[in-house]
């Protein structure tokens, strides 16, 4: 037995080991040479904390996705609150980004003035390692699919947005927003907010507001954004002007979340939180601009959504939208109140060739000069001859699209520093235009394909951009003005996904939207029931529950189904949705799911038709009502009348896949597939 001195003998040296094994484990990467042939081998572009600028070692910190590499601590407390960026990160980016990862690159795309060169796939490095990069590997595009997703260094590290006190949070799919979260909606709780951190975070919360699916199975893998659709402006330094560009909105103010919000793209929401990015975050100087198509012009529900959005565009500060030809079909009225100033501010809608009662009322004919990083914008707005055809008023004036562009381009473009064209054309019409007066920089075009190209279009023999925006709000593209002769245009594509997390104003505006819907009702929306175009053959709607006692197991199989709590996902969403047509369409029997009207005897309301609410057997077979008489002998007692009406309501699996589409398309459905859908439902009558 050793006496007290020799056990603190021993003591001392188990603690001077520990120590010693402590600090070898933590010795900064090494300096001089070997640091610089250890970043070479990384890969151009790559920084990691402990790089070396001037052969000194530095403090070592941790990487933050929400920080530039390199970028000092001090620069990082003068963010704006609202991004909030003062909470200690919960996780530590490692410095050998894992290889499902990838490593980070810059995306650099081309000047203006130059020819598109042909590009290097998503994730090809040069051929001779970390050296300079090629001509064509520096017009890289932006990869939405496909490749690895590239390290985004201004990508933040938590995002917060005020929110409002909601009840909830959702534990799993399927729980909806109402469920599972602790605390009150009450106006005395304090306000929520939302906290995305990490890379993961898409993975481990969802926002507030986001309503989870019924649909999905809890064995489809979490949706990352980042991995799905790429990093945005990697490697972008802080432009002198940033323009963000939009159109075609066609009416879809928000994703329905059917199948999952997180898995959906677009959304005022979105739009708005990417704006505040750019605006508040990056400190970005930014301008709006739209191409128009904000609505369709049908029926009241048009109409309130045309307001709807023309007020969330004011909120999100649009400085300038073009008139689309979806927009003229509403009343003059609300046109007028769309283009006229509010609170001294000038009226949204611009267009030089449309004029709205007269050409002097000076509710649109002018183009517009806006000033913003120190630098003239000039805009000038015009519809497409085409769609002229289309508008059949006395009170609504045109002028042909090529030569108010003659006019007005050549003496705006003397008095800016840049010159945009927002044509509400087509494509090709658009092209036309530029050439005729081939002085604008940006020609923005609502002509084109759905989803805007990953690279900028220069305009053959010009030195300006034809810019595609997509359709339905699912994009915006940013381009960027720098005072850089070799490369002084940036473009992004950006996908409205979710790692935008909702945003409490636009919020709001749906909302009120909801309410509206709700107050009026269908009827007093102007809907009626039609007649069903198999009404004569089938008889009406009877409900689900009439089919249980004769097919007891394709009874069960729907009763398991997602399709059984449709009704319950409108119910759920944030804010609920079981008064608009739009979503009721889809999620009830007797309804026509793309045309938004009821067939007679289908789906009411819920306290007089509540045996049809959900996606029932009928929806997808057709009225039941006389197949169901003819079984319980109320159409006589031969077997040939039961064969009949058996025959009449038969879908067969070769048109199955058809009438999933009505409701399982690209907008609302986008993992639809019906050859992984089909057997969650599977049923057959032998």
């Amino acid at each position: 037995m050793l006496h007290k001195p020799g056990w603190r003998y021993l003591v001392g040296i188990v603690v001077l080991v520990g120590v010693w094994g402590c600090q070898s484990e933590s010795q900064p990467p090494p300096s001089g040479s070997s640091a610089k042939q250890a970043g070479a081998s990384e890969g151009i572009g790559t920084r990691h904390p402990g790089d070396q600028s001037n052969g000194k070692a530095q403090a070592q910190e941790p990487f933050l996705p929400g920080r530039q590499a390199g970028t000092s601590s001090e620069s990082s407390a003068q963010a704006p609150k609202w991004w909030n960026q003062t909470s200690p990160p919960q996780t530590t980016e490692p410095s050998e980004p894992s290889p499902s990862v990838g490593k980070a690159e810059p995306v650099v795309l081309p000047q203006a003035p130059r020819e598109i060169e042909k590009t290097s796939s998503p994730g090809e490095r040069p051929a001779g390692g970390a050296s300079e990069q090629s001509p064509s590997e520096s017009l890289r595009p932006n990869p939405l699919r496909g490749g690895p997703p590239q390290e985004d260094p201004l990508r933040p590290e938590q995002i917060r947005l005020e929110m409002r006190p909601k009840e909830s949070v959702s534990k799993e799919p399927g729980v909806s927003a109402a469920e599972g979260r602790e605390g009150s909606s009450s106006s005395e709780a304090p306000a929520q907010r939302i906290v995305l951190e990490g890379p993961s975070a898409s993975k481990e919360a969802s926002p507030a507001g986001y309503s989870q699916a019924v649909e999905p199975s809890s064995s489809r893998p979490p949706f990352d954004p980042y991995k799905e659709h790429g990093y945005f402006f990697v490697g972008w330094p802080k432009p002198k002007l940033a323009l963000v560009l939009t159109g075609n909105r066609n009416g879809y103010v928000e994703p329905c979340g059917c199948a999952g919000k997180d898995r959906m793209k677009g959304g005022i929401s979105r739009l708005h939180t990417m704006l505040l990015e750019l605006r508040q975050k990056r400190s970005w100087p930014t301008v709006a601009l739209d191409v128009g198509g904000i609505s369709k012009g049908s029926g009241l529900q048009g109409v309130l959504k045309f307001h709807a959005l023309t007020d969330a565009m004011r909120k999100m500060g649009y400085d300038a939208v073009g008139v689309g030809i979806g927009d003229l079909k509403f009343d003059l009225g609300d046109l007028i109140a769309a283009a006229s100033e509010v609170d001294g501010k000038p009226g949204l809608f611009i267009s030089s060739n449309v004029a709205l009662l007269s050409w002097d009322a000076g509710f649109t004919g002018k183009p517009r000069v806006i000033e913003a990083g120190g630098m003239k914008i000039g805009v000038i707005a015009v519809l497409g001859q085409e769609f002229q055809n289309q508008i059949l008023s006395k009170e609504i004036l045109f002028e042909a699209p090529e030569k108010v562009v003659r006019q007005q381009a050549e003496p705006l473009r003397k008095q800016c520093d840049l010159l945009i064209l927002l044509a509400h054309a087509s494509r090709q019409e658009s092209l036309e235009l530029a050439k005729k007066a081939p002085v604008f920089d940006l020609v923005v075009t609502s002509g084109g394909a759905p989803e805007p190209p990953a690279q900028p279009q220069p305009i053959e023999g010009q030195k300006g951009w034809l810019i595609e925006v997509g359709e339905k709000g699912m994009y915006a593209v940013v381009v960027a003005f720098y005072d850089d002769p070799q490369q002084p245009l940036r473009y992004q594509r950006v996908v409205l996904d979710s790692r935008y997390p909702d945003s409490e104003p636009m919020r709001q505006i749906m909302v009120a939207y909801q309410e509206q819907l709700k107050d009026l009702g269908l009827k007093g929306l102007g809907i009626q029931p039609v007649r069903h175009p198999r009404q004569e053959q089938n008889g009406p709607f009877v409900g689900s529950r009439q089919c249980e006692s004769c097919h007891e197991a394709s009874y069960k199989v729907w009763k398991r189904s997602g399709h059984a709590k449709a009704w319950e996902t409108l119910q759920r969403a944030d804010p609920p949705r079981q008064h608009d047509p739009e979503c009721i369409s889809c999620h009830v029997v007797g309804w026509n799911p793309q045309k938004y009207f009821p067939y007679q005897s289908g789906f009411w309301n819920e306290k007089q038709t509540s045996h049809l609410t959900a996606v029932g057997c009928e929806s997808c077979h057709g009225p039941g009502g006389k197949h169901v008489d003819a079984e319980l002998g109320r159409l006589g007692a031969d077997e040939a009348t039961k064969q009949k009406y058996r025959q009449a309501v038969v879908l067969p699996l070769a048109d199955a896949e058809k009438t999933c589409l009505e409701c399982h398309d690209l907008d609302n459905s986008p993992d639809f597939h019906f050859k992984t859908y089909w057997p969650k439902v599977e049923h057959r009558e032998d």
